[in-house]
């Protein structure tokens, strides 16, 4: 065989060597870029699907906050329709109460004792009966405003039996000094509880308004 011969044998093999590596080579390249694109979707389908699962999650939790914030706004409406109708029952109830109290002001008749104290058990009654819709602090200020009736229906009484005694001993200088002192009183409690109940009202007013 001729050196000529060798040379193209070898360049031949060369040749051959050369293709089938850049077949690999581009077979590699080829399928390294497939497997790729494979992993970037399998990875992509897995975060939409997180994606779409945590969407659905909030979603429903968004709905049932939501559905409880309507419940809540619900039932806090009723309750402020009670209150309302309440409170203004209530102040009626008290406005009836002062009245009584001021006629028993003007003109102190042992007849109108039991009635005055009857409607301060009613009073005492209607604002315990309804304490679950009354605010605190206005609950503190009306069982202060009954112990101001009770304190001025006492002292109306005291004054009742010290003219009745006065009557008996003609008007004696110690039931009349007795007397002035007890009206003094019974001026003074007229004064806290009317200046009270105007408190009362004005709170009152605040808490309707909202």
């Amino acid at each position: 065989m001729e050196l000529i011969e060798y040379v193209k044998l070898f360049t031949a093999f060369i040749v051959s060597i050369g293709g089938a590596s850049v077949v690999v080579v581009a077979l590699a390249k080829w399928f390294g870029g497939f497997l790729s694109n494979r992993l970037l979707d399998s990875y992509n389908n897995k975060h939409e699907r997180e994606l779409e699962t945590l969407k659905n999650k909030y979603a429903n939790e968004l709905e049932k906050t939501k559905a409880e914030l309507e419940k809540t706004k619900l039932l806090f409406a009723r309750y402020s329709e009670k209150q309302f109708d309440l409170y203004n029952d209530l102040w009626k109830v008290l406005l009836y109460t002062k009245q009584q109290a001021d006629m028993l002001w003007e003109k102190a008749e042992p007849s109108q004792i039991p009635a005055f104290s009857e409607q301060i058990r009613l009073t005492r009654n209607a604002i315990n009966e309804n304490l679950l819709l009354i605010e605190d602090e206005h609950y503190k200020k009306l069982i202060k405003l009954i112990g101001q009736f009770e304190q001025f229906q006492f002292g109306k009484q005291k004054l009742i039996d010290i003219r009745a005694q006065g009557n008996d001993n003609m008007a004696s200088q110690i039931t009349k000094g007795e007397a002035r002192e007890t009206i003094n009183q019974n001026r003074k409690t007229k004064e806290n509880y009317d200046n009270l109940i105007m408190d009362i009202g004005k709170s009152f007013r605040t808490q309707i308004k909202g």
